[in-house]
């Protein structure tokens, strides 16, 4: 879909954005005889999340049933591609969490189908890591030699280049930390592992680990349209919010260095909707706001227009104030620094 480069900025009001968030977080009142969501707002999500998840969470959406089925089929083919994989790894004694999108589909929506995703993140404990590889490289995959967005390469050493399959149809992400550096002090791998819960024959996080997740890539995102996904993903863990620990989540953000992004990430979803009132009993969502926050907000509120993808300035003013504590932030732009002398490859040591 391409409603998201067609539709002029000056037509998003971002009250209609705000309601199509209320609307999926479940909070939106309902009223006889209103419309339905802005058409247009919608599309420009759909292209941010696929039609899938948006028709999956907002049922009045109105997009094309054609459209919808297409992303569903392609939903479905990545689903089941990950799935395939994911139980090779295990079925050969190797211990894997699905993390991302295999997990949210497997637990927060109807079908996983439902749930956008464009590889298979697959957590693998790091002394398994060399078998893994040779397992699937058995089957002919073979790492993408491909370059990164960024000068600089690869910044986190949580996961690598994606494995593709020889066709290059299916993509894999192996993860030996749930994210980038502090992410393995705040919630190690071997604890994610130890509590993992088993939905639909996947071992995914639990429910407190798979929040903590989506706030830390949300934050290495920088709170930009590539967490979309992520931010539907909270908006409906928020609606399951008795499940989730917030006390660990508090006590593991700030042991961590991840206070400040995880409270930033549950700003963010009770200003388009959630109801936080559990979580900010124990992270500091009151602190939260200035400029760049509110710059945030707005821009899921008008669904991200191409006039508003902040530039290198406003990216790092995001990571400095909102997306990190500053030792760690300190600690990315120095290892961005070492990458302009000799790009980080993405390619783990054998």
């Amino acid at each position: 879909m391409t409603g998201d480069m067609s539709e002029p900025d000056a037509n998003r009001d971002p009250e209609d954005g705000v309601d199509i968030w209320r609307r999926i977080a479940g909070t939106a009142p309902r009223v006889e005889g209103v419309s339905g969501p802005h058409p247009g707002l919608v599309m420009a999500l759909a292209d941010r999340v696929t039609a899938a998840t948006v028709a999956a969470v907002l049922p009045d959406a109105g997009l094309p049933q054609a459209t919808v089925r297409q992303s569903q089929l392609l939903n479905r083919f990545r689903h089941v591609a990950g799935r395939r994989w994911y139980a090779a790894i295990v079925d050969a004694g190797f211990p894997a969490l699905a993390m991302k999108g295999l997990a949210s589909g497997a637990w927060l929506y109807a079908a996983p189908q439902d749930r956008g995703v464009s590889d298979a993140d697959l957590l693998v404990r790091r002394q398994d890591l060399g078998s893994v590889i040779d397992l699937l490289g058995g089957q002919g995959f073979a790492f993408a030699e491909q370059p990164t967005r960024s000068r600089w390469g690869f910044v986190s050493e949580a996961s690598f280049q994606p494995l593709l399959s020889p066709d290059g149809a299916v993509n894999i992400d192996l993860h030996v930390a749930g994210d980038a550096a502090p992410f393995d002090a705040a919630l190690p791998t071997a604890d994610m592992l130890a509590t993992a819960q088993v939905r639909d024959g996947l071992t995914i996080p639990s429910p407190t680990h798979a929040f903590m997740l989506s706030a830390s890539h949300a934050a290495r995102d920088l709170f930009t349209a590539d967490a979309a996904k992520t931010v539907i993903d909270g908006l409906l863990m928020f609606q399951q919010a008795d499940r989730i620990d917030w006390s660990e989540v508090g006590s593991r953000a700030r042991k961590g260095r991840m206070l400040r992004p995880v409270a930033v990430f549950v700003a963010l979803l009770g200003r388009l909707g959630a109801d936080v009132s559990q979580a900010a009993g124990e992270l500091p969502v009151d602190r939260v706001g200035g400029r760049f926050f509110e710059r945030i907000v707005r821009d899921h509120c008008t669904m991200f227009p191409p006039s508003g993808v902040p530039g290198t300035g406003e990216r790092l003013a995001r990571q400095w104030l909102l997306g990190a504590a500053p030792s760690v932030a300190l600690r990315r732009d120095a290892r961005r620094i070492a990458g302009l002398i000799r790009p980080h490859s993405g390619l783990p040591g054998r």
